[in-house]
């Protein structure tokens, strides 16, 4: 057994050192020159189904294509009212990001339920009202959000149309009018050709030339800030752009490289064994918008860009299967939700391209559970529609990973059955207190039992203008304090690069699974911490226990654990509290000479909040009694 696990730690060892070759995994590969040997010159790489091949639009499944055209009939009666200037300004004066967001979200869903309307149906009857729909997106002032405006001191907040802005949401506006001018140019100019014309201007003078002459766009990459989902998302598409309204070859080779360039500073950040920092609900637009953007790439060179094989873009792919724990939970930390989902289509192909079956395995598994075609773009939709077949007929596989480990981004996971969702599930985390979507949450830890949560991460509540400011860590969500953490000497995590783990180790074996770490290193000077070593180990078959081993430079005030809980806790005697879960019952115990216990509720007071954790979480205080430099504890969670 132990040439067992030698064996797969050097193979581990083996991918990871050679997922270090990734800087600048595009362009290392591929040249300007190159790429414009190779790049197509038409729209020759669209493998969607035209407007016009009815035997495929006919043909599908009458559920799924009566359903696509009743969508598209609820937009009938849209109405394309403005997005207000004071909708904008309202993140300004109160913060919230929805008053702009919600309309605008809004145009945009309708006018793509009538696009995948008249596709399915094909016989004219939704043509005047997406007409309606890009000519309003045309005439709006600007597609970018407004919680992404450039903020114009002493002044409220609107967007300045001679100085177009970028952001998630004018690329994702752009992208869907390149879909609807590539699919319905010939119907719409029937009506009059100003229509497809007036899409092209407004996409070229929204986000094409804008990207084709600025460099300074943070999310670009060309500068020193790290790199979070922005890029591959916007990337993704500015890509479909460019490919499908870009006209001049030239230009359209220049830059498509630029954007090889672009991601590529997303993935010079990445870590090599694939982890995402930003968790398992920013994958979909970090990790996977990465991979769509080489499968669009893949596909716009006839197979000729391809570097899918690569281990960093293999690591990247697991981790999505890495994470996962029960339907609908998912491993969160940071911003990232305990509640999530998958893009199954899209997590299938991703699977299919690096030759995973796991991978594969798990997107049918989502594809036959749930709604397929699922969500998403234009573009994701109708890809779904594409291969819905093969996804429904492929084995479906649940990812029950028995223990992982991240070494580059320190995230920890375990089960204590391996291929089983009973028991115990633990995910514990070292890593740094600037992480992208940070909380100050080194050294924190999740628990679920039988699959569903016990001892949690609250996530993180509806963004406001509060969320991405210099008051983030004011957000309750956001503290060490509400994270099952210390408080040491009264002070709690600090946030910003240099306060991180030291010390982390793993391992891992068929009878006991632990992660420690020195979060010691986490904390400001005002905790007077020389050393806290918190450890986890999950013994298979037993118990979870909870260690904590410190040393301070000077006593300050008593040391305090919290726990954040989905359970209904009760004190059931000195030195141990019983937390009921759905399903479950489980006593922790620790040692009433050392502590007091204090439990209070937290009401969410937040609808994202509430959408994860109806009803609210428990907060469990244990209360310190040790007045001396030095000191260690131990938590025992064991079945009831």
């Amino acid at each position: 057994m132990k040439s067992i696990f030698l064996l797969l730690a050097s193979v581990f060892l083996l991918v990871t050192v050679s997922a270090q070759d990734h800087k600048d995994l595009l362009t290392s590969r591929y040249s300007e020159t190159q790429l414009g040997t190779i790049l197509t010159k038409n729209q020759d790489w669209v493998t969607l189904p035209s407007y016009t091949q009815r035997d495929f639009w006919d043909g599908l499944p009458s559920g799924i294509r009566t359903a696509l055209i009743k969508q598209g009939e609820t937009s009938l009666s849209f109405k394309w009212d403005v997005v207000k200037a004071t909708d904008i300004m309202e993140f300004t004066r109160t913060g919230n990001r929805n008053t702009m967001q919600h309309p605008n979200s809004a145009r945009k869903s309708a006018l793509q339920n009538l696009v995948l309307a008249e596709l399915a149906e094909g016989k004219g009857r939704f043509i005047d009202q997406i007409i309606n729909g890009s000519w309003a997106i045309c005439e709006q002032s600007s597609w970018v959000l407004s919680a992404h405006l450039p903020v114009t001191k002493g002044f409220e907040l609107l967007p300045d149309i001679t100085k177009p802005v970028i952001d998630l949401g004018s690329a994702d506006a752009a992208a869907l009018l390149s879909w609807v001018h590539y699919f319905l140019k010939a119907p719409l100019d029937k009506v009059n050709p100003l229509i497809a014309e007036r899409i092209k201007y407004e996409v070229r003078k929204n986000v094409l030339t804008p990207y084709y002459t600025r460099n300074d766009f943070w999310w670009m990459g060309f500068n020193e800030r790290p790199q979070n989902n922005w890029n591959p998302w916007i990337n993704y598409n500015m890509l479909q752009c460019m490919l499908l309204m870009e006209d001049d070859q030239a230009v359209k080779v220049k830059n498509v490289y630029k954007a090889l360039q672009s991601i590529d500073k997303f993935t010079n950040s990445y870590k090599p064994d694939g982890g995402c920092d930003e968790g398992p609900s920013y994958w979909s637009h970090a990790g996977g918008k990465y991979f769509e953007c080489l499968e669009l790439l893949h596909r716009a060179t006839h197979g000729k860009l391809d570097v899918f094989s690569h281990p960093l873009i293999k690591n990247m792919g697991n981790y999505i299967c890495n994470m996962y724990i029960n339907s609908p939970y998912f491993v969160n930390f940071a911003d990232a939700s305990a509640k999530g989902g998958i893009n199954a289509g899209m997590v299938y192909r991703f699977g299919r391209a690096i030759k995973d079956s796991t991978m594969s395995g798990f997107g049918a598994f989502y594809a036959q559970k749930g709604k397929m075609p699922g969500g998403g773009t234009i573009e994701a939709v109708i890809t779904d529609l594409t291969t819905m077949n093969e996804i429904l007929a492929y084995p479906a596989k649940e990812p029950l990973i028995g223990s992982y480990w991240y070494p580059d981004n320190q995230i920890a996971i375990a089960r204590e059955y391996p291929g089983t969702k009973q028991g115990f599930y633990f995910a514990g985390k070292g890593g740094h207190n600037a992480e992208s979507h940070n909380h100050n949450d080194v050294g924190t830890f999740i628990l679920y039992y039988n699959g569903l949560p016990c001892l949690v991460d609250a996530g993180v509540g509806t963004y406001v203008r509060q969320t991405f400011s210099p008051d983030r860590y004011k957000i309750w969500t956001m503290q060490s304090a509400y994270h099952n953490l210390p408080i040491i000497n009264g002070v709690q995590q600090q946030n910003g690069a240099e306060f991180k783990a030291a010390s982390a180790a793993f391992a891992s074996n068929t009878k006991q699974v632990s992660f420690t770490a020195d979060i010691a290193t986490a904390y400001p000077a005002a905790a007077k911490v020389k050393t806290w070593k918190r450890g986890y180990k999950l013994n298979r078959g037993g118990a979870f226990v909870i260690t904590d081993d410190y040393a301070l430079n000077e006593f300050v005030a008593a040391q305090q654990l919290n726990f954040l809980t989905f359970c209904k806790v009760v004190e059931t005697a000195p030195g141990q509290l019983k937390l009921t879960g759905e399903n479950f019952v489980l006593i922790m115990q620790y040692d009433a000479k050392q502590f007091d216990a204090e439990i209070t509720h937290i009401d969410n007071n937040d609808p994202r909040l509430e959408s994860i954790w109806p009803g609210g979480l428990e907060r469990i205080l244990l209360k310190g009694k040790n007045t001396g430099l030095k000191g260690s504890a131990k938590i025992e969670i064991k079945k009831g």
